[in-house]
């Protein structure tokens, strides 16, 4: 059976995809700071962390522009198309 995704939450998307961008980009920052502190001898933590922020903010507001102009789009054009198949319960 085919569905079309006709409208995405804005403010919940961009949330829940900011989280999952976050979950992989904090161990790319600890990696970052552990060779920083090997090549200089100092944390620069001030820095990342807030760089982690500001990517954090600015990620949310790109999310949140891209699901509008998703939206515009799919009440215009259509959304995208995605099939999806019944599959049996097993064991009940």
């Amino acid at each position: 059976m085919k569905k079309q995704i006709s409208y995405i939450a804005p403010v919940q998307t961009s949330k829940a995809l900011v989280l999952i961008y976050l979950t992989f980009s904090v161990p790319i920052v600890l990696i970052a700071l552990l060779a920083a502190f090997i090549r200089y001898g100092e944390l620069p933590g001030f820095a990342v962390f807030s760089a982690l922020l500001l990517n954090a903010v600015i990620g949310f507001a790109l999310l949140w522009i891209a699901c509008h102009a998703y939206n515009w789009v799919a009440a215009r054009f259509g959304g995208i198309e995605i099939v999806l198949t019944d599959i049996a319960e097993e064991g009940r």
